[in-house]
């Protein structure tokens, strides 16, 4: 299932509007209509802050039936896109932990900084 078809099936469970999650994320309701129908990939910071109005784990949004990932111990890891678009993935657990964890402070830095130029803007 797509992106998309995901953010649709947990804003119905919602029982938000697009209108509604548009204004939670603070995104336009175009932009929530075309991520629905896979016309738009959001960027990091917009599936965030869908994921956190959704209330549901940005892993669960990314999950995809035709990625496969493996975890194996060594130190580094490979990521391999094989021609049935199945991906490999070779990293250790808690180097996608310690990743997916970066990606949330930069998401959270990047917002904060948007902030700081609107108030700047505002004066």
């Amino acid at each position: 299932m797509s992106i998309g078809k995901k953010v649709r099936q947990y804003r119905e469970l919602k029982d938000l509007s697009q209108t509604d999650l548009a204004i939670m994320a603070d995104i336009s309701q175009s932009v929530v209509s075309s991520l629905e129908s896979d016309k738009t990939i959001p960027n990091s910071i917009m599936l965030h802050r869908i994921a956190k109005v959704l209330e549901v784990d940005i892993n669960e949004l990314l999950k995809d039936d035709s990625i496969v990932q493996y975890n194996s111990d060594s130190a580094t890891g490979n990521i391999h896109k094989i021609q049935n678009q199945t991906i490999h993935n070779n990293f250790p657990e808690n180097v996608l932990e310690v990743l997916m964890s970066n990606q949330e402070k930069i998401t959270d830095l990047l917002e904060n900084q948007n902030k700081l130029i609107d108030a700047l803007l505002k004066k």
